[in-house]
């Protein structure tokens, strides 16, 4: 049975007792788990891993390592643990973010933990939302005040001028549609490029190919491709990478021309990339977030996109970088998790393949290799401890036992 030998939380069990322990720095054992230290090594059976002050000091098997005098023990038996998850593609734009600053603090911890901490995510890229909002959530998680993931933020994407897309004015606050940077040359590019850059964000987000309505049809609308170049430019010099949302295989054309890093998603497309595409993808060290849940129903891609799983296989068999995303906020049925997983397996991608999406490939593509996606010692005890092997069954990725950051336990699942 998955229970704490010593209560963790000196006042109780409840969120509210995981924000005054927030701060404090733990000891922990995680004692009996099947460890995946990284996704292509040999997993520990009957294994344990020492926390402290927020870092991993060992890992190995029962008999290797031993639970010093002093730490909380966590008894995984019949659990797996792995590095803590990255979702590569979020938002926080849904009306209850609003007013992130002086929202109550347990309210924004059951946000995040609804939306993201209970599904084992430990860092998360937010690829648009309201930039200082965004930033404002962040503070008070690093702070302590909330319970929550590393974020790092795209901010305000950049649109074609006179291109919000059609489903980002129906979903999105008009408010923040109207700040919405659309630029209409290279230099209006650079400027909004700058802007993000100083109010916090971490990533640049450039919608290259919209999907807009005009005369009452939906169309698209490509981004020029010296505005796309001038932003990637910029982007690159101030040390940003730069994800973009593609739409079609023009907008993959562009991103090549552009010297794009990430695309955001797969394209719209009935029929997938060809393989010159693919290789000229892999050569430019592109980054593909699928996201296939997105333009998926209940049975898998509709008929106008079936080419989706057919991009997915050929990129990742090229060897080509995938990261882990679902856009959930503009998704807001977060329990759709579990197809993305299954959608993934679809495509050809087993379970350590998928695991490389969630934890190594992520953490080094953004810059945080050293510290995160790996158990091992010396890094960060991001971790999730899953109900199940996700060798049996892929969606065991999304069934969650508890999730830690830095060492703190910012999720339980109730009952444990």
């Amino acid at each position: 049975m998955f229970v704490l030998a010593i209560f963790l939380f000196c006042m109780s069990s409840s969120l509210c007792a995981q924000e005054k322990s927030n701060t404090a720095r733990q000891n922990l054992a995680l004692v009996g788990g099947r460890i995946y230290p990284d996704p292509f090594s040999k997993p520990i059976s009957d294994g344990i891993v020492l926390i402290e002050n927020g870092k991993i000091t060992a890992v190995g098997a029962k008999g290797r390592v031993h639970v010093p005098p002093g730490f909380d023990t966590v008894d995984c038996t019949g659990k797996t643990i792995v590095a803590g998850f990255w979702n590569s593609h979020v938002h926080f734009t849904e009306p209850k973010w609003e007013g992130a600053a002086s929202l109550p603090a347990t309210q924004l911890n059951t946000q995040l933990q609804q939306m993201l901490t209970r599904y084992g995510f430990t860092s998360v890229v937010d690829t648009g939302s309201d930039l200082p909002n965004t930033v404002a959530i962040r503070k008070r998680i690093q702070s302590g005040d909330v319970i929550g993931p590393r974020i790092l933020t795209a901010g305000f994407p950049l649109y074609p001028h006179d291109g919000i897309p059609y489903y980002v004015t129906e979903s999105v606050p008009s408010a923040l549609v109207k700040q919405l940077p659309q630029p209409a040359t290279p230099e209006e590019a650079v400027r909004a490029v700058d802007e993000d850059v100083a109010q916090g964000a971490d990533i640049i987000k450039l919608f290259v190919v919209s999907i807009v309505t005009r005369d009452g049809k939906h169309t698209t609308l490509p981004m020029s491709l010296p505005i796309v170049q001038a932003a990637t430019a910029e982007a690159h010099r101030k040390g940003k990478l730069v994800f973009a949302h593609p739409s079609t295989n023009e907008g993959v054309e562009l991103v090549l021309q552009g010297n794009v890093d990430v695309l955001a998603h797969t394209t719209e497309e009935a029929v997938g990339w060809t393989p010159a595409i693919v290789n000229r993808l892999k050569a430019a060290n592109v980054s593909l977030i699928p996201t296939l849940t997105l333009f998926s129903g209940e049975d898998g891609p509709d008929a106008n996109h079936q080419g989706i799983l057919q991009e997915v296989k050929s990129y990742s068999d090229a060897g080509g970088q995938i990261l882990f995303g679902t856009d959930i906020g503009f998704i807001t049925d977060y329990r759709l998790l579990t197809r993305e997983y299954e959608l993934l397996g679809r495509a050809g991608l087993n379970y350590r393949q998928v695991l490389a999406t969630l934890t190594t490939t992520p953490a080094k593509r953004l810059g945080f290799a050293a510290t995160a996606g790996r158990i091992t010692t010396g890094q960060d005890a991001d971790l999730a401890v899953l109900d199940s092997d996700p060798a049996d069954d892929i969606t065991a990725f999304s069934r969650i036992k508890m999730t830690l950051r830095q060492g703190h336990i910012i999720y339980r699942a109730e009952g444990q």
